[in-house]
């Protein structure tokens, strides 16, 4: 499917208006994950693209404020790391992962994304989930990319001098354990307000982008303990 019109979406929880494109060179899958998409309600008119490219044309040409991508295939590593990221709307974009094989993790720990999934783990409930975390501007992973980057990071040496305060610690071994805000508000006796306070505060302190990028440093500068706690 190639659609070619304005797709919005409503977020019926937050009332804002999104964009939404799925990107799969493989017809079945593209077709089957707009019709996901479609009954989870998170949208009701997403877009399907064979390639990259009309995909980000279509978002350049939305008058959204936002979007969302979700990018499959054999593909859609090449052309993500070839094109990037939209450069006129904010987008969070999602890779499906085929499989879990090593090299295909690597590749994909390398890609602008903000969130990933497992091919054999898609589901209607999957992706209602997938919403939820990606709302609370979360960053979704499957247990075999943390382990392979947990792996990755456990060969390498070289801890990096940092000053946290007791409660940022404490924060910082939770996602470095793979804790979402909710579980590290529960865990910690604070508001998730508090903990989105303290993740800003990590992202900051440790120059990182995302929640993946600080468990990741903190793991490779011996901040956390390599083991959850």
């Amino acid at each position: 499917m190639t659609g070619t019109r304005a797709t919005t979406i409503r977020h019926q929880a937050a009332g804002t208006t999104q964009a939404m494109v799925v990107c799969d060179d493989r017809e079945v899958m593209r077709l089957g994950l707009v019709k996901m998409l479609q009954a989870t309600r998170w949208s009701s008119d997403p877009k399907g693209f064979s390639s990259l490219a009309p995909a980000w044309s279509h978002l350049a040409a939305s008058p959204a404020p936002s979007a969302i991508a979700i990018l499959g295939g054999a593909s859609a590593a090449n052309e993500l790391a070839s094109a990037g990221r939209p450069k006129n709307l904010a987008t969070q974009i999602v890779l499906m992962l085929r499989d879990s094989e090593a090299a295909h993790l690597a590749v994909a720990a390398e890609l602008p994304v903000d969130g990933y999934f497992l091919e054999e783990d898609l589901s209607v409930s999957m992706l209602a989930s997938l919403r939820s975390r990606l709302e609370e501007h979360e960053f979704p992973m499957p247990a075999p990319m943390a382990q392979f980057l947990l792996g990755q990071l456990r060969s390498s040496t070289g801890p990096f001098p940092v000053r946290l305060s007791t409660r940022e610690q404490a924060v910082l071994q939770l996602i470095a354990d793979g804790a979402t805000n909710k579980i590290i508000a529960a865990e910690l006796g604070i508001t998730v307000h508090g903990v989105k306070h303290h993740v800003a505060n990590l992202l900051k302190e440790l120059g990182c982008a995302n929640r993946t990028d600080v468990a990741a440093t903190a793991m490779r500068r011996g901040l956390v303990a390599a083991e959850p706690v």
